[in-house]
């Protein structure tokens, strides 16, 4: 049923009330926190909520967004035990596989604004479609790479789709729903991110050692496929026959290349850094400069010249607002290297299989669960509790990232898995608070759907996650490759795949060289602790402007 008494066509999206309701819901000012009132066991919907009814279509939409919401994060995580294998197969540096990561998540963390910038202008249906469409072929590609460029370029195409999709995802939700549910409907499709965050290393270990790591991207296949059935039967693919081409050109396209740019360029200029080039050559201090110019370029274009910024100051309008970005970033950063560097730790230090590695993440990501739906359900109404559930994940997380510190080659079981519950509980408050704080954030006059919270916070969550690889690369592999050189062996050994390979495998080494190896990984790795554990004291620190009234 949709709105019936809004729109004739539910599933128009190009339709020109849908537009205004878009336009009048962005007026709504949220209840002040301060009169909000728990009612743990009542239920009390709006007159919005009561009067909305969903229909067959309705629940076709919701099916399909979670399936492709999955998908991403599945795509984002599914490599992360496949990344050495990759290294040995292609003959090539680790620092260069590990680009196939942290590709598909910059151009997926980018390809969020520009899909979204895209929904103003163009229907829904067909966008979708592209994505799907995209995501598949970039699968394909992976799939049947024989090159690391040609694996890199195919996880390109899969991270456009992907971000399309997530993109997608959000815009379709509140267009078909009361604003009234968004941040429980929000929640929803946070968790079934959280689910393909777990399936993917679990996967990816799996086809390592039972098959071929050519598999890990031919299962996309399954959420490309489900995805691309849906969509007909749940959105209108009718092409908008009135493309209003003057707001196509106003909108921020050079703010969000910029926002590209800028960032990839000064990750490029970090992966060499002390790897491929030492840390004072042009070759690695250009792209830093390069992209330390763009994003002095693209704060000069928001301010000054943007007709439609997507970073402007109506969207940090706030001490609030810019510290809650920050906790989004912040986030994403931590849990994303958590995720990668823990796997490596499985790998280098402890000498697990990949299989093992990518089911010990689940201790990580399956905890997080719980917390997050019972925050993010219960309490989707409660911007006053959400304060104090923010402060106290980041608080479980500095915790858990600093006792990361103590992990060496001698750490029982037991010991990495309660270090990995007390991260999961602190993950799943922080996914759920931050989604009930972007919601409930004032919204402004005149605004569109681009440059709502909710959009520009994952957008920021996307980037720290993306930022996450690179930096946690660039000390992993500089400390580690010193340590090396410390202990007699070639510095170089870092550098080619085979040699590094054969130091996780076990293979043509004593006891001792064998142990010594696992000391310097731990030794690389407790750096990486300390950088995640700095990253969550800035998030906790950024915890603290939310206790103050919004304005």
């Amino acid at each position: 049923m949709g709105l019936p008494d809004i729109s004739q066509d539910t599933f128009g999206y190009e339709s020109k009330t849908t537009l205004d309701l878009r336009n009048s819901v962005d007026d709504v000012t949220p209840i002040p926190a301060q009169e909000s009132r728990l009612h743990l066991f009542e239920t009390q919907p709006s007159s919005e909520e009561q009067q909305w009814t969903p229909d067959l279509r309705d629940w076709l939409v919701f099916i399909n967004i979670l399936i492709l919401a999955m998908m991403d994060t599945f795509d984002a995580t599914v490599m992360m035990p496949v990344l050495p294998e990759l290294a040995n197969t292609f003959d090539k540096p680790l620092v260069s596989t590990l680009w196939v990561n942290t590709v598909y998540l910059v151009i997926s963390a980018a390809s969020q604004l520009f899909f979204t910038m895209m929904c103003d202008v163009f229907s829904h249906g067909p966008l979708w479609i592209i994505a799907g469409v995209l995501s598949t072929i970039g699968s394909g590609v992976c799939g049947g790479s024989m090159s690391l460029t040609e694996l890199i370029i195919g996880r390109l195409v899969q991270g456009i789709g992907g971000g399309g999709a997530t993109a997608l995802c959000w815009v379709i939700m509140a267009d078909t729903t009361p604003e009234s549910i968004h941040s429980r409907y929000s929640c929803y499709i946070l968790l079934t991110r959280l689910i393909g965050s777990m399936l993917g290393p679990a996967v990816g270990g799996l086809f390592i050692d039972k098959g071929n790591w050519t598999w890990a991207c031919y299962f996309n296949f399954v959420f490309c496929g489900l995805g691309l059935l849906l969509i007909p039967l749940s959105v209108d693919l009718r092409v908008s026959k009135n493309i209003p081409l003057r707001k196509l050109r106003i909108l921020d396209w050079s703010g969000a290349t910029m926002a590209l740019l800028g960032p990839s360029s000064i990750l490029i200029g970090l992966g060499w850094s002390g790897i491929l080039y030492r840390w004072l050559e042009w070759q690695a201090l250009m792209p830093i400069a390069v992209g330390v110019a763009t994003l002095i370029a693209l704060v000069l274009y928001e301010s000054m010249w943007a007709l439609h910024p997507q970073f402007g100051a109506r969207i940090f309008r706030s001490p609030a607002a810019i510290m809650t970005y920050v906790g989004c970033f912040c986030h994403g950063f931590v849990i994303l290297c958590q995720m990668q560097y823990f796997s490596l730790y499985f790998l280098a230090t402890k000498y697990y299989s990949p299989t093992v590695a990518g089911l010990a993440l689940l201790a990580l990501t399956g905890l997080a669960l719980t917390p997050a739906a019972v925050v993010g359900i219960v309490l989707a109404s409660e911007p006053q509790c959400s304060k104090y559930i923010t402060s106290g994940g980041w608080a479980l997380t500095m915790l858990a990232s600093g006792c990361s510190i103590l992990l060496d080659r001698t750490t029982p079981t037991v010991g990495w898995v309660f270090l990995f519950f007390s991260a999961g509980l602190g993950h799943g408050l922080l996914l759920a608070s931050y989604n009930i704080e972007v919601h409930n954030m004032p919204k402004g006059e005149g605004k569109s759907f681009t440059t709502k919270p909710i959009v520009i916070s994952n957008f920021m969550r996307a980037w720290g996650m993306a930022v996450a690889i690179p930096m946690g690369g660039v000390v992993f592999l500089n400390l580690f490759g010193n340590k090396l050189q410390r202990l007699g062996l070639k510095r170089d050994l870092i550098n080619t795949a085979n040699g590094y390979i054969v130091l996780m495998n076990q293979v043509q080494m004593s006891d001792e060289q064998r142990q010594a190896i696992q000391d310097a990984s731990a030794t690389a790795l407790q750096i990486v602790w300390e950088l995640i554990t700095g990253v969550s004291a800035v998030g906790g620190l950024s915890s603290v402007f939310l206790w103050k009234k919004k304005s």
